[in-house]
């Protein structure tokens, strides 16, 4: 008895750590950008890493479980897009790779492949996703206040395969999340969200294989 009670005070103490605030902020994020007539942001997303830095552009757009993500971005000279969608009955992944004149003195070629999978999203598919659990993913979190916008530092990952430390921008008016920063292994990224747009059409979940001219098709 007595260690179920030391252990429950140590839990509780733990918990205590996030503040009531940041996880009402959180749950108020998650709704406004989940919300039910859908939800379209871009992002500007900045990875550092020690010996390089890459730049990307996305776009991604959510409703009743339908999604959309488009990545744009430059990797040593080259230019790649792509894009990632799930309608609800079938997932597909698209990617070009624009070479640089250099590779093609070379005789390098790429061929786009558009991958169509029925079913399920595409295992991929999550990873383009906002996460809002912050608060049940670390143990602890501080708040601080920077004009409109509150940030928040969260510290002490439940999982240890986890950042350390991810700090979150959160415009307190909107209630957006606006900014996510961490780092990781020896890259730190940050994802800074520049629009958002409520209401979106069914229509822009459907997959056109017309979009995708001279792309080799492969159905699973």
């Amino acid at each position: 008895m007595l260690t179920a009670l030391f252990l429950l005070c140590g839990l509780l103490a733990v918990q205590a750590q996030i503040p009531a605030e940041v996880s009402e902020m959180m749950r108020k994020c998650e709704a406004n950008m989940n919300h039910a007539s859908g939800c379209e942001y871009d992002m500007n997303v900045h990875v550092s890493m020690m010996v390089m830095s890459i730049d990307m552009k996305m776009v991604i757009a959510q409703k009743n479980g339908k999604s959309l993500v488009r990545t744009s971005m430059s990797k040593m000279g080259r230019e790649m897009t792509t894009e990632n969608g799930f309608d609800g009955h079938q997932s597909w992944s698209f990617k070009h790779v624009k070479l640089t004149d250099k590779d093609k003195k070379k005789g390098k070629e790429y061929k786009d492949t558009l991958t169509i999978t029925k079913g399920g999203k595409a295992e991929k598919d999550d990873e383009f996703e906002l996460e809002f659990d912050f608060d049940k993913s670390y143990r602890k979190a501080t708040v601080k206040q920077s004009g409109r916008y509150k940030v928040i530092t969260f510290s002490n990952p439940v999982d240890k395969d986890d950042p350390k430390k991810v700090t979150v921008k959160v415009d307190t008016e909107k209630m957006l999340l606006r900014e996510v920063s961490m780092k990781e292994s020896i890259a730190k990224i940050t994802m800074t969200v520049t629009r958002v747009k409520y209401g979106v059409s069914d229509n822009f979940f459907v997959l056109e294989t017309s979009k995708f001219p001279g792309a080799v098709i492969v159905r699973k």
